[in-house]
Formats: C-alpha cells, sequence, structure tokens
C-alpha cells in the first residue's frame, strides 16, 4: 500500500488534484492495488472544499476506469454496505481496517 498525505500542507484546491493525479501515477508505477491519501476530515474552510474536490474526482475517475474502486476511511469495516462492494478491501491490511482513519480514502488502482 502507498500512502500519501496531502492534508497537512497549505494545498489549494488545484493543488490537491494535482497531487491526488500524481499519487495514482506514482502507485501504478510502484505497481501498489491501494493508494491511501490522507485528505483531512473536511470538517471546514479549505480543508472541506480538497475533500468535496478529491471526492468529485475520485466518482468519476471511477466512472472513466481510471481507478478500480475507492472508499472513505470511515466505512472500514466488516457491516458497512460501502465496504461490502468495496473492490480492493482484500490489499488493504488489516491494521489499516482497526484503526480506520477517518480522514483517509483508499483508492484501488
Amino acid at each position: 500500500m502507498f500512502t500519501r498525505d496531502i492534508h497537512s500542507n497549505k494545498e489549494t484546491v488545484k493543488d490537491a488534484l494535482y497531487e491526488l493525479d500524481n499519487s495514482i501515477l506514482m502507485a501504478k508505477k510502484m505497481k501498489e492495488h491501494i493508494l491511501c491519501l490522507i485528505i483531512g476530515y473536511g470538517s471546514h474552510g479549505t480543508k472541506h472544499k480538497i475533500n468535496s474536490a478529491i471526492l468529485d474526482a475520485l466518482k468519476e475517475y471511477k466512472e472513466k476506469n481510471k481507478i478500480k474502486d475507492y472508499i472513505l476511511g470511515s466505512n472500514l469495516y466488516i457491516f458497512n454496505t460501502e465496504y461490502q462492494k468495496f473492490k480492493g478491501k482484500e490489499y488493504i491490511p488489516d491494521t489499516e481496517k482497526t484503526k480506520r482513519n477517518n480522514g483517509a480514502v483508499y483508492i484501488y488502482i
């Protein structure tokens, strides 16, 4: 699993989308199945805009088959319907499932 944190810096939405694309390319180049992108909770101000923009982009990427699937860290538990539908759940380490990072999104490349 390849992890990238775009939450801690003072990114703009444009910067965050660039980092998303760059991270997907890097993960594919490294032959990883899962990209863990730390985007924060999106609870206030700019972080909310970044969070929304990333999730909108991922929805579009999935529709266009640029990625296979994605899931929010808050949905990583066995009884969640989103988790049950997630195509790459076997590639997410058990440690990630037990600690569930609500500020992360897991992308199945």
